[in-house]
């Protein structure tokens, strides 16, 4: 084990994608001494559909990684909850939350990998891989093949490239439950000028789906939306050209309208489909998963990009306790299996139900949304990420 440590050719860390989770892993993974390489397919900046919600949870890491970028994100206070009988109820934030698109985020991210000086491959997709052949108790070299010939070995991998992939030699297992599990949902997004400024994020749930508008740096709005795909038929997706009137026309919503009134679309529309809403695997094949990869969280959480993040520091530190003790790579999964079960506690199951109740009946949205000024700040904490009173991810030790 220590003669396979000291070969400096062999990587500590793989990371496939280089989105938020992808980036948290080689940023922690670097800073905890290991040496560690990414892979991201796209080049930077790039859009990607994402509420562009960063909640208080998430704040410190990224204060602490691109500081000047968090500047320059738009406050959030609040939130609102807008059904689709027009019934309105908005709740405080237990702490400011952060409005900031991906298109500057992710590319911050990925500068501040170069800037510590961790290997990076922009544009360079990871086509194939090859596991380790030897016993749990030992732990192999992973053997990573890109699709233009080049070719590195590496201790360990981590895959961060969001809910669809396909690599050779690692099973994906979106695709293997996709034939079994068709996408009910699509999503949606695009960001505009012109929509008056709010301290808060407005979630608007309407038959068949739900938007979210949400304010980013420079007095720009963000509009995301998730629509089962049968109501995308109905309104067929050519009005994307015009996704404000789309969306007019998708909710029948009077103050939704009112909103997008003045809207001017600033960006393209940027689609992603199908969506699965559900909890995945930590742990495929000896590889663990991070960010979506692991499993896709309701929007309206609005705790994607803090789950991606933490996640891929809980990896990080996994791997590198593992490694310490000189083990093989299934303690290190079941590290990160464990406190990431931990840390995620009863998020997803929460969400579901909350999901189930905003689409409900007229009386059961009642229900619901009446009570949200006095337990939204408690929906809020139960579909968090959960640390220990220290502020660091549950370890196994």
């Amino acid at each position: 084990m220590e003669n396979l440590r000291s070969d400096p050719g062999i990587l500590d860390v793989a990371i496939l994608g280089g989105g938020p989770a992808g980036t948290a892993v080689a940023l922690e993974a670097h800073r905890l001494g290991l040496s560690v390489a990414v892979w991201e397919r796209d080049r930077f900046p790039r859009g990607k559909v994402c509420g562009e919600f960063i909640s208080s949870e998430a704040r410190p890491i990224l204060e602490e990684e691109i500081p000047g970028t968090v500047a320059r994100g738009a406050e959030i206070r609040s939130a609102q909850f807008i059904t689709n009988h027009g019934m309105s109820r908005t709740f405080r934030l237990p702490r400011p939350a952060l409005g900031l698109s991906r298109h500057l985020l992710d590319a911050a991210l990925w500068k501040a990998c170069v800037a510590a000086g961790i290997e990076v491959h922009e544009g360079e997709l990871v086509h194939r891989v090859r596991p380790p052949v030897l016993s749990s108790r030992q732990r192999g070299t992973w053997a990573i093949e890109t699709a233009t010939g080049n070719a590195r070995t590496s201790r360990s991998l981590i895959v961060a490239c969001g809910r669809w992939w396909a690599i050779e030699g690692l099973p994906s297992p979106a695709l293997q439950a996709a034939p079994q599990v068709p996408g009910d949902w699509i999503g949606a997004k695009a960001h505009f000028a012109g929509i008056p400024s709010l301290d808060r994020v407005e979630m608007y749930f309407f038959r068949g789906g739900y938007c979210g508008l949400a304010p980013v740096e420079d007095g720009e709005c963000n509009a995301c939306c998730l629509m089962r795909r049968e109501r995308v038929r109905e309104k067929g997706t050519k009005g994307f050209e015009d996704f404000a009137a789309w969306l007019v026309q998708a909710a029948h919503l009077p103050q939704l309208e009112t909103r997008l009134r003045a809207a001017d679309q600033i960006s393209p529309v940027v689609s992603t489909a199908p969506v699965h809403l559900a909890r995945r695997q930590a742990v495929q094949s000896g590889a663990i998963m991070v960010g979506d990869a692991s499993g896709f969280l309701d929007p309206f959480t609005g705790e994607g990009i803090s789950m991606a993040l933490h996640s891929g520091r809980l990896a990080a530190q996994a791997e590198a306790k593992s490694l310490s003790e000189g083990a093989g790579d299934e303690r290190a999964a079941a590290i990160y299996q464990q406190c990431l079960s931990q840390a995620v506690g009863r998020s997803y199951w929460v969400a579901s139900i909350a999901r189930s109740l905003f689409h409900g009946p007229l009386w059961l949205q009642g229900m619901a949304t009446a009570p949200l000024p006095w337990i939204g700040g408690r929906l809020v904490n139960a579909t968090r990420w959960r640390e220990d009173p220290g502020g660091k991810p549950r370890s196994t030790g």
